[in-house]
C-alpha cells in the first residue's frame, strides 16, 4: 500500500515535469529538468535535471534558480500550483492523505513526512482553532467592542480575516481570543495569533502555534514586493500598517526565510517600524539588511519610547501612521 501511493506521487510529478532521470530509493528524492530554468535558459537546461525533489520531506530546490528565484524552493504544493494544474494538486493531497492513513505509515515514517503545508513542531497540520469564527459569520460584542476600542474598523477585519473562538473545551487557553490567521503566496494557513479579549488575569494574553518563525512569512499573500515593504513586530502592527510584515520579534538572522525574501524580492524601500523601546533592535536590523540587492534602500522609523504602531493608530488612525511612514530616514554608514 505504502509503496504503492509513494509510486503514485512520482507518477504525478511525472505528468508535468517530465521524466524522472533517477528512480525511487530509500532517499525518496527525485530529479527533474527545472521547468523555470527552461522558460528562461532554452530547451538545452532539459538536460541538467537541476530540480530536485523530496517525496519524504515534501520539499523542491532548484540548485541552479533556487537561490535567486524565490519561487523555485519550497513545498512540493507550491510546485504543483505553478506548473501542474487543480486536478493534479486535489489528486496529490488524496494521495498523501491516503498515504498518511495506511496502517503501516506510522511503523516506518514519521508523522511530519509525506506531509502538506506549514506544520507544528509536533508534525500535525496546522489549523486555526476548532472554534474560530469570522466575524461576518456570527457575531460577538465582546470581541468586536475589543478590536474597536483598537481602532480596528470592518475593513480591516474582512482584509485580514480576523475572527475569534468561544470556549474551547480540548484547551482552555484557546478560549475567548482574537484570531489573526497567517497565509503564504499560496494562500495555505501557515500561522495564527490569538489575543485574550476579555479583561481577565492571565499570563498568556497571547497564544500562538508551536512553529518556528524563522521558516514562515506571516501572510505572505499579501505582500506587494514592488512598493516600499514596513518591517513591524506583531500581527496587530502588520493590520495597521500598509504592506507590512510582523517578523513575530524584534530580531531576524540570516537563518530566516524573511530574510532571504527580502534579499531576493523586495524591488523598492523597507522601512523598520518597531516600538519605540526598541531602537537598539531597529539598528540591529538595519545593519543586517542594508547589503547586497537592499544596500540604500533600508529606512528607520523612530517612536517615542511608549509607542509602537497598534497604539499609534488606535490614538491617531491612518494619519498617524502616514506620518510615521512619511518620517523614515537612512541611517548614514558612518554611524552604523
Amino acid at each position: 500500500m505504502i509503496q504503492t501511493e509513494i509510486y503514485r506521487l512520482k507518477s504525478l510529478l511525472e505528468m508535468f515535469l517530465g521524466k524522472s532521470k533517477n528512480e525511487l530509493d530509500e532517499s525518496y528524492q527525485l530529479q527533474f529538468p527545472c521547468p523555470r530554468c527552461v522558460e528562461n535558459k532554452g530547451i538545452g537546461e532539459a538536460k541538467k535535471y537541476n530540480l530536485e525533489i523530496n517525496l519524504k520531506k515534501g520539499l523542491f530546490n532548484c540548485w541552479s534558480c533556487g537561490e535567486v528565484d524565490d519561487s523555485m524552493h519550497g513545498s512540493i504544493h507550491k510546485l504543483i500550483k505553478t506548473y501542474g494544474n487543480d486536478d493534479i494538486l486535489k489528486e496529490y493531497k488524496e494521495i498523501v492523505s491516503a498515504l498518511q492513513q495506511s496502517e503501516l505509515y506510522k511503523f516506518k515514517f514519521k508523522n511530519n513526512e509525506f506531509s502538506i503545508g506549514v506544520q507544528n513542531s509536533d508534525g500535525t497540520k496546522i489549523k486555526l482553532p476548532s472554534t474560530y469564527q469570522r466575524f461576518n459569520e456570527n457575531y460577538n460584542e465582546y470581541a468586536f467592542n475589543y478590536l474597536a476600542k483598537r481602532g480596528i474598523t470592518n475593513d480591516i477585519i474582512s482584509k485580514y480575516e480576523i475572527g475569534y473562538t468561544s470556549y474551547e473545551s480540548d484547551n482552555k487557553l484557546l478560549s475567548n481570543r482574537i484570531i489573526i490567521p497567517s497565509f503564504d503566496s499560496e494562500n495555505e494557513l501557515n500561522y495564527w495569533t490569538g489575543r485574550i479579549f476579555l479583561d481577565t488575569k492571565t499570563k498568556f494574553k497571547y497564544f500562538n502555534p508551536q512553529i518556528d518563525r524563522k521558516d514562515i512569512i506571516f501572510n505572505e499573500k499579501h505582500i506587494q514586493w514592488d512598493a516600499d515593504i514596513t518591517l513591524v513586530e506583531g500581527p496587530f502592527d502588520h493590520i495597521v500598517v500598509p504592506n507590512s510584515i510582523p517578523m513575530l520579534g524584534k530580531k531576524i538572522n540570516y537563518n530566516f526565510k524573511l530574510y532571504h525574501a527580502l534579499k531576493n524580492n523586495a524591488k523598492a524601500n523597507v522601512n523598520i517600524f518597531l516600538d519605540g523601546d526598541a531602537l537598539e533592535n531597529a539598528k540591529e536590523l538595519y545593519k543586517l539588511l542594508n547589503h547586497d540587492n537592499l544596500y540604500g534602500k533600508i529606512r528607520i522609523i523612530e517612536v517615542n519610547h511608549d509607542l509602537d504602531p497598534s497604539v499609534i493608530f488606535e490614538k491617531y488612525g491612518k494619519n498617524g501612521i502616514s506620518k510615521c511612514l512619511a518620517s523614515s530616514y537612512k541611517i548614514s554608514d558612518f554611524l552604523l
